[in-house]
């Protein structure tokens, strides 16, 4: 590599970290309040490799440094689709007793499946082959971000979804305000008529 090359494959090393990996921990931080270990050794080993081609003059010291970019940037797409499938579970669970089907004339609730289905699909296809490791770096790189991409689908979908959610949630309130009333109506009617039996005798 010439000088000239280096400069510039160092200056998109700071691209990458100030375009991509800055923004994704900002986002973690700010869904799971924690800054993923993994990903702090990557930046650290980043700029460790940054500093020893400025005090060397190693131009191997450059490529070390974005190789690790790659690995910190794959690790935001795992950290980021375990925290957005944590969203949905935490979803399903808050609204388990609310008539999702009514959500968007009953459009919702199928899409949040199908695209749930093939975010799960997705990062289950990058684990397995992370496991066998029988593909290259790069050949990895591109199934966690497919994943990430599909899961983050799925965050979108249901940040965009919110007004008819909240629209199944008051309708089932307001079911559930109606049934107590009709409840209580009830009761009250049978204990007037339990009294009006008594005071009949």
């Amino acid at each position: 590599m010439t000088k000239e090359e280096c400069i510039e494959r160092e200056n998109d090393i700071y691209r990458r970290y100030q375009d991509s990996i800055a923004p994704f921990i900002v986002e973690l931080e700010v869904r799971d309040s924690e800054y993923p270990i993994e990903i702090f050794n990557e930046i650290r080993a980043i700029f460790t490799h940054i500093a020893r081609y400025k005090t060397v003059g190693d131009e191997n010291e450059i490529i070390s440094a974005e190789r690790h970019v790659k690995r910190a940037t794959l690790d935001c797409f795992k950290y980021m689709c375990v925290s957005i499938e944590t969203e949905i579970e935490e979803f399903r669970h808050s609204y388990r007793n609310v008539d999702l089907t009514v959500a968007n004339d009953g459009k919702f609730l199928p899409e949040l499946d199908k695209l749930e289905t093939n975010a799960k699909a997705s990062y289950l296809a990058a684990k397995k082959a992370e496991i066998a490791n029988n593909i290259s770096e790069d050949e990895l790189y591109l199934l966690f971000e497919t994943a990430y991409s599909d899961f983050n689908k799925l965050s979108a979908f249901l940040e965009e979804s919110k007004g008819s959610v909240v629209f199944a949630q008051s309708r089932f309130k307001r079911s559930n305000i109606i049934n107590i009333v009709a409840i209580a109506v009830t009761v009250i009617s049978i204990i007037i008529t339990v009294i009006t039996l008594i005071m009949s005798f």
